[in-house]
């Protein structure tokens, strides 16, 4: 009778447990997480990543000297060691974006497929994930040069070797043109709800298509001054199938966190008021006295009051000085109207591939049109995308210094000082225009750090690549002429 009631008792033990461990479980969990929830996450991250203006995550609103800070200039002097900006860059591309679209395409892949339409949707899925891969894979690329990429998603290899820049982008333009090969523009994409920038639907694939090609566009330019024998059947396949008028690449945000427009957290949600509007900027575009050196015009930007506040209690547009200290009340701020939680991200648009065309035709690519006829559609494109309208910008461009006939400089100066003006809160594409194009002309702060006396040309490596991954770090920094900030990358060549 004891050895009953002692085996009565184990069983009622366990039973119990059992049950309180029920109670642990939360019922409503998914039991394995759908790819297409990880494609979006790692999206959202990704381009939160790419524009934010927190100052310990991207940089690049500053160097192209759009905003100025107030109390802390360090950043706006190219310091980018006091708070590690390439480490932090790096990882969060490489663990929070390419990791997660690497498992979502895995998820999806082992999907059991019934219908055969499914398959086809399947397709475009992991064609669009490869898309937003491929745009993350060039930002290291056009940011750092040579980067790990071969083993650099290998979780068996801690110290992956580095690729070659080169290398590596000539095989991510390979890799879209493959994504783009197995995509059914008839077809849905994401499921809905998955898919923040177009939705899921057929018409998003198209979009999707149209995105990609304009990537394409924009990438295969970058390599025109290296190899044009290259590039020019991967942009002259690309232009007819870019972005037109009313086209754009842009994520959704919604009014609470942690999915709200990262410039609403950065400058509102934070309480701080770190940022002013730069003088550089605001002088090039209103009249000034005397005429600004990147842009004299005579009719205001019809931008300018979209972009930026007038100083608290006046009429007056006023920018701070860059790498300076500046206080707040004194200067223009960004316009509170862009400051929502909602408001979108664009990641590419009409007016950048337009910009993209024009510098194609200036470079003897047989891409169609005129490059007077791309570029005053791009600028045409900004200004009403902004809220301008369509005689606001064609009295902007009737000015002798912005017409593209009158307009004084080479092309590179035409289109890469419009394209700087165009690309507000966009700092890493403003960044890679200015690199390429080398206009305007943006002048170092007189208190940058030493040695390096004028806008970066590319992110340094991650300090903690020196400690954990230092044999391969060596050699990569030899390989690009050593890790400086000002060392012109493959691409950059003149």
């Amino acid at each position: 009778m004891k050895k009953l009631l002692i085996l009565f008792m184990v069983f009622i033990t366990f039973s119990a447990c059992s049950k309180l461990e029920d109670l642990n479980t939360n019922t409503k969990d998914f039991t394995v997480v759908p790819g297409e929830a990880i494609f979006n996450g790692a999206t959202r991250a990704l381009v939160n990543q790419m524009f934010t203006p927190n100052v310990n995550s991207n940089n690049t609103l500053l160097w192209i000297q759009h905003w100025a800070e107030t109390t802390y200039p360090d950043e706006s002097r190219y310091d980018m060691v006091t708070r590690p900006v390439p480490a932090n860059h790096q990882n969060a591309i490489y663990r929070t974006v390419l990791a997660n679209y690497k498992e979502a395409a895995k998820l999806i892949s082992a999907k059991n497929i019934v219908l055969p339409n499914e398959e086809l949707i399947r397709k475009n899925q992991l064609a669009i994930i490869e898309i937003m891969s491929v745009y993350a894979w060039s930002n290291l690329v056009e940011t750092y040069g040579n980067i790990p990429y071969t083993k650099a998603l290998d979780y068996a290899d801690p110290t992956p070797a580095y690729d070659d820049g080169l290398t590596v982008y000539k095989d991510l333009i390979t890799r879209l043109n493959a994504a783009l090969a197995n995509m059914t523009p008839t077809s849905a994409g994401m499921p809905s709800g998955y898919d923040n920038i177009y939705g899921g639907t057929a018409a998003g694939t198209v979009n999707w298509i149209k995105f990609a090609n304009t990537l394409k566009l924009r990438m295969g330019l970058l390599l025109a001054d290296l190899d044009a024998a290259y590039a020019k059947p991967v942009i002259e396949s690309a232009a007819p199938n870019v972005f037109t008028a009313g086209n754009k690449a842009a994520m959704t945000y919604l009014s609470a966190s942690p999915n709200q427009n990262p410039v609403y957290t950065e400058l509102v949600v934070s309480g701080r008021n770190d940022f002013v509007i730069t003088s550089v900027m605001v002088n090039a575009m209103q009249p000034t006295v005397p005429a600004s050196p990147i842009l004299a015009v005579t009719v205001t930007d019809p931008r300018l009051k979209f972009y930026a506040s007038t100083v608290e209690g006046t009429t007056t547009y006023l920018g701070g000085s860059q790498g300076e200290p500046n206080s707040y009340p004194t200067y223009s701020h960004v316009n509170p109207a862009l400051l929502t939680s909602t408001r979108e991200v664009v990641i590419m648009d009409y007016a950048e591939a337009e910009f993209l065309l024009a510098e194609a035709v200036e470079r003897t690519f047989a891409v169609g049109g005129t490059a007077e006829g791309h570029y005053n559609n791009a600028i045409t494109a900004s200004i009403t995308y902004w809220g301008g309208t369509a005689a606001e910008a064609a009295a902007y461009l009737a000015q002798p210094t912005v017409a593209y006939a009158t307009a004084t400089g080479t092309w590179k100066k035409k289109i890469g000082t419009q394209a700087w003006l165009a690309y507000f809160q966009r700092g890493m594409t403003g960044w890679t225009s200015f690199r390429k194009l080398d206009f305007p002309v943006l002048v170092a702060p007189v208190n940058h750090v030493e040695g390096i006396d004028r806008v970066p040309t590319r992110y340094t490596f991650a300090v903690s690549e020196q400690n954990l991954n230092n044999e391969n770090y060596k050699k990569a920094a030899s390989d690009i002429g050593g890790d400086s900030p000002i060392n012109k990358l493959f691409w950059d060549k003149f």
